[in-house]
């Protein structure tokens, strides 16, 4: 079963409009003397703005009456410009002070911000030039460190290559001097003699060579030695002597070669065999004494890449830190100024405060409506002036308790003045009153009412001010509290509710509206007079049914429908 939507209260204006409605109904069915229903009415389903409001009158007040004061306590105050009844306009002088001690301090402040502005950019000049000569310093030593590294790098690498070198060498002529001995044996067993007198001279001839390439294996280490570390001057000594000695050694060995060339002369041809024996014997000899100084040197020189590796880590670490530790300085250098200039700037900008807050200048326009100094007074911080502005208005308005809840600050509003005409202002509430004025008495802190509806004050600014408005003018206020739009809307009163809660409208099928369906529907924000409905199945050019007015309604009835605003 379905019924009709219950009509909640309204506005005395949508009242009145309802009551002058039914009264032309119900006159028109006193005058077509109708028994049955009136002929059937269509209209079509359309996409609107739909908005719920609130109405209330205001009145035009200022957003501002002004006192006029001044920071400059127990200052002599130089001229008044103005006097009770002049109109003023934002800034226009009210009063000057004398300022000249207060100029005299700026100056002193000023000329004392430049000098502490001239140290600090000293110290961070010099803590700058800090932090470059660390990055430079920082180039320097690792490229002076990463030379060393790689000399160090270089020797042991060369120390391994050396070692394979006579390793290699020395299994060669071993192998060399195994195979001369088997195809020339038996001419080696046949020169025993000569071999002893030849062994004799070979061996000291053999021992002169060896000392001699010791000594000068010796002298070339230390030279390299010399050239790895050029600062040691320790190893120049060592050299010298050295070399005096294999110089010496040389002459010995030279001398025993010349016994031997005098002894192999002789038994040149005999001897050819032993001669090449001797001279495999020879070189394996000298390969293994060299084996044997380069093992010990690679251990050592690998000792020394590794001390060399960790030292440069350690020139890296060192070189970043102190680079840190520079910019670390150049930063609190900075902040030092900075800080510092900040102090100085905030004292001459308060000075510079003072001196322009020496001209004092209204801040509103409107009427003087006070004033309380006069040339040569000390001021000594009290109202200077006070002026009623008139730049700027705001609406004030009381809502009744029914509607306060439903009004919230931000909320849009539309007014309309006698002084405004047809234009229609825009505003927006800006205050909301939690305490009732109206009606209501003060018990401590407590606000009670003394009978009838309690009001709530609220304050609405205005969008754009108009010139035509004045203190004291009423304005009409429609307080927007929902909108939606371009939504489907029809006539609230052909949106009918189920007793399940659901909601239908009933949709014309011909242009008569007598063959209609129903559509289901979600009954969204109602209007004054459209409501919002919502369905999947809704389409342009669709009509809704209206309700019927029958014949037999009466006046009385009419207006119990409207509720209790209709007979306002």
């Amino acid at each position: 079963m379905k019924k009709k939507k219950k009509i909640t209260k309204k506005k005395i204006v949508i009242a009145v409009i309802l009551v002058i409605l039914a009264i032309t109904i119900f006159s028109n069915f006193n005058k077509n003397n109708q028994d049955d229903v009136t002929k059937v009415e269509i209209e079509t389903i359309e996409k609107r703005t739909i908005a719920k409001s609130i109405s209330a009158t205001g009145t035009i007040n200022s957003s501002n009456t002004k006192n006029v004061v001044a920071t400059l306590t127990g200052s002599e105050i130089k001229s008044v410009n103005v006097k009770k009844g002049d109109k003023v306009n934002v800034g226009d002088v009210i009063c000057t002070f004398d300022t000249s001690t207060i100029q005299e301090n700026l100056s002193i402040a000023q000329a004392s911000q430049n000098n502490s502005e001239a140290q600090a950019n000293l110290g961070i000049q010099s803590a700058q030039r800090s932090l470059n000569d660390a990055i430079a310093n920082k180039d320097t030593q690792i490229a002076s460190s990463q030379k060393d590294l790689n000399n160090a790098k270089k020797a042991y690498d060369d120390a391994i290559n050396q070692l394979n070198n006579i390793n290699s060498n020395l299994n060669q002529k071993q192998n060399e001097l195994k195979n001369y001995v088997q195809v020339n044996g038996q001419v080696l067993n046949g020169y025993q003699t000569l071999k002893a007198d030849y062994e004799a001279k070979k061996t000291a001839f053999t021992q002169a060579n060896n000392e001699y390439q010791s000594k000068n294996n010796e002298l070339e280490y230390l030279k390299s030695l010399k050239d790895q570390n050029s600062a040691d001057t320790t190893i120049d000594s060592k050299i010298i002597e050295l070399t005096i000695e294999v110089n010496s050694r040389k002459v010995n060995m030279d001398n025993a070669k010349n016994l031997l060339d005098t002894v192999e002369a002789s038994y040149n041809l005999a001897n050819g065999v032993q001669s090449k024996y001797n001279s495999l014997t020879t070189e394996i000899a000298s390969l293994e004494t060299q084996k044997s100084q380069v093992e010990p040197t690679i251990s050592q020189l690998k000792t020394t890449y590794d001390k060399m590796v960790t030292a440069h880590n350690s020139v890296v670490s060192t070189s970043d830190s102190t680079i840190a530790s520079m910019r670390d300085n150049l930063t609190n250098s900075e902040i030092a100024a900075n800080s510092s200039s900040l102090a100085g700037k905030t004292q001459i900008n308060a000075y510079k405060d003072q001196i322009e807050n020496g001209i004092v200048k209204a801040s509103v326009a409107g009427t003087v409506t006070e004033v309380n100094v006069k040339k040569g007074d000390l001021y000594t911080g009290a109202t200077i002036a006070t002026i009623e502005g008139t730049e700027e208005f705001v609406i004030e308005a009381e809502i009744d308790e029914y509607d306060i809840p439903d009004v919230e600050v931000g909320m849009k509003v539309l007014i309309k003045t006698d002084a405004t005409r047809e234009e229609e202002l825009e505003g927006r509430i800006t205050y909301v009153s939690s305490s009732a004025t109206n009606n209501s008495a003060m018990t401590g802190m407590t606000t009670t009412t003394t009978g009838g509806s309690a009001t709530y004050k609220i304050e609405i600014s205005l969008d754009s001010q108009n010139d035509r408005l004045r203190l004291g003018m009423n304005a009409k206020l429609s307080i927007i509290t929902e909108m939606q739009e371009n939504v489907w809307s029809v006539p609230y009163n052909a949106i009918y509710e189920r007793e399940d809660g659901t909601y239908y409208i009933e949709v014309a099928k011909d242009e008569t509206g007598e063959n209609k369906e129903e559509l289901n529907v979600t009954k969204g924000i109602e209007g004054s007079y459209y409501a919002e409905i919502k369905s999947d199945k809704l389409k342009a050019g669709m009509k809704v049914v209206l309700p019927k007015v029958e014949a037999g309604d009466s006046m009385k009835e009419l207006l119990e429908m409207m509720g209790a605003d209709a007979g306002m």
